[in-house]
C-alpha cells in the first residue's frame, strides 16, 4: 500500500465538499488490522485481535512490570518560612518481572471466566478504574473475552466524577487498584450501586486498610476478590479450555469517559470494529518502522486514555515487549536505592524502551531535565551541545534526513543527555495536545525522531500522523488516518472556509465512535446525519496533502481592536519559557490584551520576573502584538493536584479563571 504519490500524503476526494482522503484509502476506508502484518487475524474484535498476539508469538515476552517493594517517606521544609512542610515520596523498586503473550491471554481468559461466575454477563458493563498497569490490560481483555463492555475511567479522577460515571453507566463490576480503592471504597459505603463483584490489585500492605473497611460493610451484596484469585479460576464441564464469547464487530468494546475538562465526564461509545479500525491505521502507516524482535515499549500513560490504550495495543500486537511504568517513577530522582545500591534507577533506565509515546508536558519536563544537566556543564561543554543542536536542525533541514553526520554529532553531543531516557529510544510520538515548536525541534535532534499525532478519544486516537519519511517538520500532523476521511467546512464569521483550505476538521469512516452514552444531545451537537464527527478544531491542509493544527473554535477569541487570537497555539509558544510549568491564558472576545494564570518553575517568582520571561519567547517565538501576554497572575500551587489539569494533561480553563475571578476583574480595570 502506497504512502505517498505523487509528492502526496493525502488527495481532495472530493472538491466539492472539500473531503480528503490519504492515498491509503482512496479506494476505501481501511476497516481492519490486514496483511502484511495481521495475515492471519480470524476477526474484527478486540477479542480476536488478543487470541491473534497469543497464537503468533506465544513465549515471547509481552507484559512486563516493576513491583513496589517500599515507599520512602522524607519532609522537606518549605521555601516560604511561613509554609507548611511537604511530603517526599520515593519508591523502592524490582527488577522487571515479565509474563509472555500466552499466559497474559490464559491469565485474561480465566479472569474472564471469574468475572462471569461471579454475575457478570455477556452485554454488561465492566468499570476498570486503575492506573496504568498488566492487571489493567488483563482485566479490558477478559470482559473483551466474554462481550461484556469496558467502561473506563482516570485514576486521578474525584470521588463526584467516579459516582456520576457509575451512576450513569450502572457497570455490575469494577475493577479497583491501591490508588483507586479508597474512592471505590467511599462509594460503596455510601451505596453499592447495583454492584456484584469488586475485583482489586495491589499487595496486602498497600490495600488491607480499604479492604477491612469493604469487607465491614453490613450485609454487602457484592462480592470482593484479588485478581490474582481469579487467575486460578479453572474450567468446569466438559474439556479444560475456556471458551471465549465473541463479540461482533459492532458491539460496544468500551464507554470511554473524557476527563471532563468542561464539566462532567462524557462516554464516547467506542465499538470493536472502531478501535480495530484506529489499530489497523496505525499500522498501515508506521507498520514498517517496529522490529518486533527488538522493539520495547513503555507504557505509563494513562491506559484510560484513548492515545495510550490504541499505541499499547498497537505496539503490542506487533509483537512489540510492552513495559508498564509509573510517571512518578520515570526518572532516578524519585526511585529509592535498593539494599545494596547507591542510588534508584527510574523506569526508563531500568527498561531502556526504544519506542514511547508521551503528552507535551512530559516532553518539556524531559527537555528541561536535559537542559538542567546541560547547563551544570562548563561553558565550553554548553557551548558545543547548542551549536551540535543547530549545526544538526540545519543538516536535516537541508537534506530532509539524517545521515552519517548527525549520527557523528549524536554520538558526541547527545549521548549522555538519551541516557536520561535509557539510550535506546529511536522512535517517540507526541499526542494529547500541541508540542511547541522549540520542544519539538530540541526532541527531535537531541533524542530521536519525534512522530507528531493528533486524534481524539471520538474517533479512536488516530486520526492523523507524521511518519520519519516526512521528513522532521513543524506545525504538520501528517496525512488523515485511512480509516478516516477528513472535511473541512467553512466557521461562520471567519474567513476560515473549505474553499481557503481551512476550516473545522470533520471526520467519518470506521474508527468514529457511535456517539456519547446516554447524551443524545450532546451527540447531536457534534455528529451530523451522515455521520461526520465535528471536532470543534480548526485545520489547514497543505499542498503535500498534510493537516496542520490552529486551535480549537471555541479558543479563538476576537480582541477588542479586532485581531483574533489562537489561545492554545499561544500557551503552546509560551511553554517554551523556563520560567513556567504551566500556563492558562485569560481572554473573552473584545478583551483588550492577553492576561495568563501560570504555574511557575520556582516557587516565590513574581509576576514581573515571569511577565519579562513570556515576552522573551513571544519575540524568539514569532507571536505578534496582540498575541503577546500583557499581565501575569502567579499561582504556584500544583496545578496536576488542584484541579486545573485533566489526566491527560489539560488545562482546566473555566477551572482557572474562576478560582482567579476577583484577580482578572481587577487587571481588566486596569487595561
Amino acid at each position: 500500500m502506497e504512502q505517498q504519490v505523487n509528492g502526496k500524503y493525502a488527495v481532495e476526494y472530493d472538491e466539492v465538499d472539500h473531503i480528503y482522503r490519504s492515498v491509503m484509502a482512496t479506494q476505501g476506508l481501511l476497516k481492519n488490522p490486514g496483511p502484511p502484518y495481521y495475515s492471519n487475524l480470524k476477526g474484527g474484535t478486540m477479542a480476536h485481535l488478543f487470541e491473534y498476539m497469543a497464537d503468533v508469538y506465544e513465549d515471547k515476552d509481552s507484559m512486563g512490570w516493576r513491583d513496589i517493594i517500599k515507599i520512602h517517606k522524607k519532609e522537606k521544609k518549605p521555601s516560604n518560612p511561613e509554609g507548611k512542610p511537604k511530603t517526599w515520596n520515593t519508591y523502592e523498586l524490582s527488577d522487571y518481572s515479565w509474563m509472555t503473550y500466552r499466559q497474559a491471554k490464559d491469565n485474561a481468559d480465566r479472569i474472564g471466566l471469574g468475572i462471569t461466575r461471579l454475575g457478570v454477563k455477556k452485554n454488561d458493563f465492566f468499570m476498570v478504574f486503575a492506573g496504568t498497569c498488566p492487571e489493567w490490560f488483563l482485566a479490558a481483555h477478559a470482559c473483551f473475552s466474554q462481550s461484556v463492555t469496558v467502561v473506563t475511567a482516570y485514576d486521578s479522577m474525584d470521588e463526584n466524577s467516579i459516582e456520576f460515571i457509575i451512576r450513569q453507566s450502572e457497570p455490575k463490576g469494577i475493577f479497583a487498584d491501591s490508588i483507586t480503592l479508597p474512592v471505590v471504597t467511599k462509594l460503596m459505603q455510601k451505596n453499592s450501586f447495583g454492584i456484584k463483584a469488586i475485583i482489586y490489585a495491589g499487595q496486602d500492605w498497600e490495600v488491607k486498610e480499604h479492604i477491612k473497611k469493604l469487607e465491614d460493610i453490613q450485609d454487602r451484596p457484592f462480592e470482593l476478590v484479588h485478581i490474582n484469585e481469579l487467575k486460578k479460576t479453572e474450567p468446569s464441564g466438559d474439556g479444560d479450555k475456556i471458551q471465549t464469547v465473541y463479540p461482533e464487530p459492532d458491539d460496544l468494546a468500551c464507554i470511554m469517559y473524557t476527563s471532563g475538562s468542561t464539566g462532567q465526564p462524557k462516554g464516547a461509545q467506542l465499538t470493536h470494529g472502531n478501535l480495530m479500525a484506529s489499530i489497523g491505521s496505525a499500522s498501515a502507516m508506521v507498520g514498517d518502522l517496529i522490529d518486533k524482535d527488538k522493539d520495547v515499549i513503555i507504557s505509563y500513560l494513562p491506559l484510560a486514555h484513548v492515545l495510550e490504550f490504541v499505541i499499547s495495543h498497537f505496539c503490542s500486537s506487533m509483537g512489540c515487549r510492552l513495559g508498564f511504568g509509573r510517571t512518578r517513577t520515570l526518572m532516578d530522582d524519585a526511585v529509592a536505592p535498593s539494599p545494596g545500591s547507591e542510588r534508584g534507577i527510574g523506569d526508563f533506565k531500568a527498561l531502556r524502551p526504544t519506542l514511547m509515546a508521551g503528552v507535551p508536558t512530559i516532553w518539556e519536563r524531559i527537555r528541561k531535565g536535559i537542559l538542567d544537566e546541560v547547563n551544570k556543564q562548563s561553558f565550553p561543554v554548553r557551548n558545543l551541545f547548542f551549536a551540535a543542536l543547530n549545526t544538526k536542525w540545519a543538516i536535516v533541514q537541508t537534506t530532509g534526513s539524517e545521515n552519517a553526520v548527525t549520527k557523528l554529532i549524536d554520538a558526541a553531543a547527545f549521548s549522555k543527555a538519551r541516557e536520561l531516557v535509557g539510550g535506546r529510544l529511536r522512535l517517540a510520538l507526541t499526542g494529547g495536545a500541541g508540542i511547541s515548536d522549540e520542544t519539538y525541534r530540541f526532541l527531535s535532534m537531541v533524542m530521536c525522531y519525534v512522530i507528531s499525532g493528533y486524534g481524539l478519544t471520538e474517533v479512536c486516537g488516530v486520526a492523523s500522523v507524521t511518519m520519519p519519511r516526512m521528513g522532521t517538520r513543524l506545525r504538520t500532523v501528517g496525512p488523515p488516518a485511512p480509516s478516516l476521511e477528513l472535511k473541512l467546512a467553512n466557521v461562520p464569521d471567519t474567513e476560515y472556509t473549505g474553499d481557503n483550505g481551512t476550516g473545522e476538521i470533520w471526520f467519518r469512516g470506521p474508527s468514529v465512535m457511535k456517539g456519547y452514552f446516554k447524551l443524545d444531545d450532546e451527540t447531536k451537537k457534534v455528529m451530523t446525519g451522515d455521520g461526520w464527527f465535528k471536532t470543534g478544531d480548526i485545520g489547514t491542509m497543505n499542498p503535500d496533502g498534510t493537516l496542520s493544527i490552529k486551535d480549537r473554535i471555541k479558543n479563538m477569541v476576537k480582541l477588542a481592536h479586532g485581531e483574533y487570537v489562537a489561545l492554545e497555539k499561544c500557551e503552546t509558544i509560551y511553554r517554551d519559557s523556563n520560567a513556567i510549568k504551566n500556563i492558562c491564558i485569560i481572554a473573552e472576545s473584545g478583551c483588550p490584551v492577553l492576561f495568563a494564570v501560570v504555574e511557575p518553575t520556582k516557587q516565590g517568582a513574581t509576576g514581573k520576573e515571569i511577565l519579562e520571561a513570556l515576552k522573551e519567547v513571544a519575540k524568539s517565538g514569532g507571536l505578534s502584538k496582540p498575541e503577546t501576554v500583557q499581565a501575569v497572575i502567579v499561582d504556584d500551587r500544583d496545578w496536576t493536584k488542584n484541579g486545573f489539569v485533566t489526566s491527560s494533561s489539560k488545562i482546566k480553563r473555566r477551572e482557572v479563571k474562576k478560582a482567579h475571578e476577583k484577580e482578572i476583574e481587577e487587571l481588566l480595570k486596569k487595561f
